[in-house]
């Protein structure tokens, strides 16, 4: 399907009666919605070009937005959408991709509820999410650790989830692990507020259930920003601590967690190199001695030889996303463009946005330039992973294409490796 053709309202099913004008920069399309439309624009999505939420500016919502189910429907129904505007922009056919990312595009893209929508049939279905935990459960590093924390022992075990999202992972090992001391950190103001809100539910449930052995809830769900001030630990959620800020400066002193996560691609964003760097040394920084970190990001190899130049779902009947993908120049990046159409709107979004493409020889030169030893993965052949230092041809590998119930166009979360590496203990 040729996104030129996706783009076309009349081509598009259900498209509002819209009006396509050529624009004068880049081949732009507009597309006009009419005035009287009660749909105009997208909450936290500006079609003003100099407004800063379109250059990476974060949407602010209301909690009363937010759903308190991690078992969403997944349904754009109730996609809230306001009368403020009266276009939304879309680039038409672009000739230099790479140049339409922005810098900070994580900003924009994790900013609302459409990524829970776009990308929901990975990261709202929570027997993928359980899946991941029990393969985290299958490492014996991280296993070791987990199953060391018990209340009866007097054992604290903390546990970093990095750049969390809306806490899918700290809320599924909160379940199986009680006695876990969890954090989540992300950038996403957006993303933290559900994961608190979410967090508050689990926990009300839990008091409901065992009053008499459940943690007094002290959830704030108001958003908090992360400075450099180490001692900003965010506001708490129960026995689950979420902070907003910078993945590049870890709001937590040296030597605090005993296991770091960083789950479903979410490392490698930056377009310097170095700040790659940068997170790998702070992950370094706040693991104790003999902490275990796991780096769950995109199979480099995989995507180079098998992406999809150009695919396209139905998220569900009323909500379409065509996508474009493109080799970077030099190999190293999958740059990505989403344009996501709903019905009775027509586009109502175009976002590009890049990830970087490790091999297991960038990843070994991550680890050695912060000081963190990579443990490899090896079976006995009866599906358990055994860590060790020799090297070995593959590390563990989760695709993601197997577990999705739409299974359509996966992209870069089809195929996916996870990476463990410990802080030396001397």
């Amino acid at each position: 399907m040729d996104l030129s053709d996706a783009l076309n309202p009349k081509q598009a099913a259900g498209a509002a009666e819209s009006f396509l004008l050529k624009g004068t920069q880049q081949d732009r399309v507009v597309l006009v919605v009419p005035a009287d439309s009660e749909s105009d624009k997208v909450d936290g999505f500006s079609t003003d070009e100099n407004d800063s939420t379109s250059d990476g500016g974060t949407a602010s919502r209301s909690s009363s937005d937010i759903s308190l189910n991690s078992n969403n429907s997944n349904d754009s129904s109730d996609f809230n959408t306001n009368t403020n505007a009266s276009r939304t922009v879309c680039h038409g056919r672009v000739k230099n991709p790479e140049a339409m990312v922005p810098e900070t595009w994580w900003k924009t893209v994790f900013s609302d509820q459409l990524y829970l929508l776009t990308d929901g049939d990975v990261v709202e279905d929570p027997a993928i999410t359980l899946e991941e935990v029990r393969i985290l459960e299958g490492i014996d590093a991280v296993r070791n650790i987990l199953q060391s924390s018990s209340i009866s022992s007097g054992t604290t075990v903390k546990v970093l989830d990095l750049c969390c999202g809306q806490g899918r992972h700290v809320l599924q090992l909160a379940e199986l692990y009680p006695s876990l001391e969890l954090y989540g950190h992300d950038q996403s103001e957006f993303l933290i507020q559900l994961a608190r809100s979410r967090a508050a539910a689990v926990i009300a449930t839990a008091t409901a259930a065992s009053p008499k052995d459940a943690v007094p809830l002290t959830a704030n769900t108001t958003a908090s920003t992360t400075t450099n001030n180490n001692n900003n630990k965010g506001q708490s959620a129960g026995p689950i601590q979420f902070t907003i800020g910078d993945c590049r400066s870890v709001p937590f002193s040296n030597n605090t967690f005993d296991l770091i996560l960083v789950m479903g691609n979410s490392f490698g964003y930056f377009s310097n190199d170095k700040d790659d760097e940068v997170v790998m040394q702070q992950i370094h920084r706040v693991l104790r001695p003999g902490g275990v970190v796991v780096l769950d990001i995109v199979d480099g190899a995989f995507q180079r030889e098998n992406f999809n130049p150009r695919g396209w779902e139905w998220v569900d009947d009323e909500m379409m996303v065509c996508r474009e993908r493109w080799l970077s120049e030099d190999r190293k990046r999958l740059v990505c463009r989403e344009v996501i159409i709903k019905t009775g709107q027509g586009v109502i979004r175009d976002q590009f946005y890049q990830e970087r493409l490790f091999d297991g020889m960038d990843m070994q030169h991550l680890l050695d330039g912060a000081g963190l030893k990579w443990l490899k993965q090896q079976t006995d052949g009866l599906g358990n992973n055994h860590a060790t230092e020799q090297k070995q041809p593959d590390d563990l590998t989760v695709k993601t294409g197997e577990m999705s119930q739409r299974g359509e166009d996966l992209g870069l979360m089809e195929q996916r490796n996870f990476f463990v590496a410990v802080k030396s203990i001397i």
